[in-house]
């Protein structure tokens, strides 16, 4: 019975081989699978006289080839490549829309300053100041078209995170009902190797969404974290995420722990679409929209404070009646109450003013940042720049003035309420050009208030300049006034005592007090009167006259419309606290320029993360891959086998049928 045993095991040996050997050539397109062998042991031998006979052999297990270093290593280049991938799908889109010639702001933001030198050619022509308007809302109408695409890649990356946070949860469940299915099969003291397979499949699955790490418990169920630690499964039981509007900024969609009070940062979920998609949206998007933003507010503010500077064509100026001291309409930037707030606080946020720098240009201290205030007690509070985490803080009760804008509250906040300031998120949708000039272009100020004049008589060969207004606080009340030249004292007399004098020479500003009728004269000196500016040159003889007066008829005049064309090239936009260190036209090209060079950043990133991701995957084929030769080689070797143990048994029945005929 020895040898029939034996070669019955030999039989069974071999048709498990070949059983093993099948399966491995089924599921060689299956993904995930890791090829099996089965793995032979010896029988226990039997003693006897002669010494220890052997009897046969047995297939102890079927061995699973997994390398776990090979395993975690292409679950970490995937779920790299995917963030990249996801992340290059949404800035590309990004960089197309900004960089597209026909489609930017460049190509109209200088039709519109082509126009306004047009007025500036010919201030009377109403034609041309009905240009002027249309390029203006040419203008307009490219901006909110650009922030309308870029509102729709938030709408989008909204819809996006919902679904990857579905699938999130999908792949969690199936993983934790394979963790039961396993636990369930542990007793048998044999790996369940088709159901490991497919728990690494969806964990390798998993990774092309976010970031997972996994760790194995006793009872062979796999625990994974998401993400910088959130458990998605523990055993059997699956912690599910949810996507849901922020508390603060209901606009925006964040992830949590599903009814979990407290929302993840953007950046603890990090990996796969998942974290591409966070990535892009906090570190591209929203900068992108903040920049747009922060350019057409301040086109916007800076054009409107030249304008009311001016003088229109129906000789109106600001203050009286028919005037629009705004070119372009402009809402207040945003400003979102946290939803967790619990006190009764209201926040108001306005735009300051540009500034006037020394060239006589206005400018703007408005950055691409978004704030976040916090109030640190009931009257106390913190404003953080969350671009650099710059703090500065404020009391309840007294506006605050920061970055070109002003914050102030009523009501009553309560200590840790928060708030959330976007001041150029919008800004780009929410410019517009004034609906009276749009009615009516005549209103558009291309002239100065003020005109100035020499002497007929005058014998000197000074000059005096056209003029123009130093700032919005000028004063038409002492106009007009006739200013004589003193040769004995060297002196301009003749000012109107009420009025208000500042000399500026070689840099240095003096002011007069009021009652100042005299002041010293020296060639070139810019003198400013009651806001009036204007300068002196040359060397006038005694009693030369100069006039200063309203600019009565003033209808040719394009002196105001002039300085608004001269903002094309001026500094006028700060964002970092220096006094104007870029044009329009350059902040915006800036934009274009590092949205496209971060785009090829990732690109070229995703790229060599693909490569990577290649040859990690090779190197666990080369370990857990299926080898149609090696397999075709394994089903001859079992077959050989198998006909070796049929010819064993047949030869034990051979000897049976042998020994039954002697007896007979």
């Amino acid at each position: 019975m020895s040898l029939l045993s034996t070669g019955i095991s030999a039989l069974n040996a071999a048709q498990l081989g070949l059983a093993v050997t099948q399966h491995n050539i089924n599921n060689v397109n299956t993904a995930g699978y890791s090829r099996q062998a089965a793995m032979q042991v010896t029988n226990g031998a039997m003693m006897t006289g002669a010494g220890a006979i052997g009897q046969g052999a047995r297939v102890h297990t079927v061995l699973r080839y997994y390398d776990d270093i090979l395993t975690r290593q292409v679950n970490d280049a995937q779920t790299r490549s995917s963030e990249l991938d996801a992340y290059h799908a949404m800035i590309a889109r990004i960089d197309n829309l900004l960089a597209d010639p026909n489609a930017g702001v460049s190509p109209v933001l200088a039709g519109f300053f082509q126009a306004v030198q047009d007025v500036a050619a010919n201030p009377t022509l109403v034609s041309a100041r009905q240009s002027m308007t249309s390029a203006a809302e040419a203008l307009v109408t490219r901006f909110q078209t650009l922030d309308n695409r870029l509102t729709q890649l938030y709408d989008e990356t909204n819809s996006q995170l919902k679904d990857v946070v579905n699938e999130i949860n999908a792949y969690s469940r199936d993983i934790a009902k394979l963790n039961e299915r396993i636990i369930a099969q542990s007793h048998t003291g044999h790996p369940p190797n088709d159901l490991l397979d497919q728990r690494d499949q969806l964990v390798l699955e998993l990774n092309k969404l976010v970031r997972v790490d996994t760790y194995l418990d006793s009872d062979n169920s796999l625990n994974v974290l998401a993400g910088n630690g959130h458990a998605l499964v523990v055993n059997t039981v699956v912690m599910e995420l949810e996507a849901r509007p922020s508390v603060s900024d209901p606009e925006r969609l964040v992830v949590a722990a599903k009814g979990g009070a407290a929302e993840f940062p953007e950046t603890y979920l990090d990996g796969g679409a998942l974290g591409g998609l966070m990535a892009f949206r906090l570190e591209s998007l929203d900068r992108a929209a903040n920049s747009l933003g922060q350019v057409a507010v301040s086109i916007a503010l800076t054009v409107n404070a030249q304008q009311r500077l001016g003088q229109d064509l129906l000789g109106a100026i600001g203050g009286e009646a028919g005037f629009v001291a705004d070119f372009f309409e402009l809402r207040d930037p945003k400003a979102i109450a946290n939803a967790n707030n619990t006190g009764t606080g209201s926040v108001s946020l306005a735009f300051n003013p540009p500034r006037m720098s020394e060239n006589g240009n206005y400018y703007t201290d408005l950055t691409a940042s978004d704030y976040e205030v916090r109030f640190t007690s009931a009257t106390t509070f913190e404003v953080k720049r969350l671009s650099d985490k710059n703090v500065i803080t404020g009391t309840l009760g007294t506006p605050l003035s920061f970055d070109g804008l002003t914050l102030d509250f009523s009501g009553t906040p309560a200590t840790g309420d928060v708030y959330l300031l976007q001041p150029a998120r919008e800004s780009a949708r929410n410019i517009g050009v004034n609906r009276d000039i749009a009615a009516d272009v005549r209103r558009i100020a291309a002239a100065m208030p003020i005109r100035t004049g020499a002497g007929a008589l005058n014998t000197g060969n000074a000059v005096i300049s056209a003029g123009s207004v130093a700032d919005a606080g000028y004063s038409m009340a002492n106009l007009p006034q006739t200013i004589r030249y003193d040769a004995a004292s060297a002196t301009l007399t003749g000012f109107n005592p009420a009025s208000s004098i500042q000399v500026k020479s070689g840099g240095v500003t003096t002011a007069y007090p009021p009652g100042t009728t005299v002041i010293p004269y020296q060639s070139g000196d810019t003198i400013v009167v009651d806001g009036f500016s204007f300068d002196v040159t040359g060397v006038p003889d005694d009693n030369d006259e100069f006039t200063l007066e309203r600019n009565v008829g003033g209808t040719a005049d394009a002196r105001n419309i002039v300085r608004i064309g001269a903002l094309q090239t001026a500094l006028t936009m700060n964002g970092d606290g220096a006094k104007g260190v870029s044009t329009f036209q350059v902040a915006y090209a800036q934009l274009v320029s590092d949205i496209g060079a971060q785009t090829k950043s990732i690109l070229i990133n995703g790229e060599s993360q693909e490569a990577v991701l290649q040859q990690a995957t090779e190197a666990r084929s080369t370990v857990a891959g299926v080898n149609l030769d090696e397999e075709a080689a394994n089903l001859i070797k079992y077959q050989y086998a198998y006909q070796a143990a049929a010819r064993v048994m047949n030869t034990v029945s051979t000897l049976f049928d042998t020994l039954l005929s002697i007896g007979a």
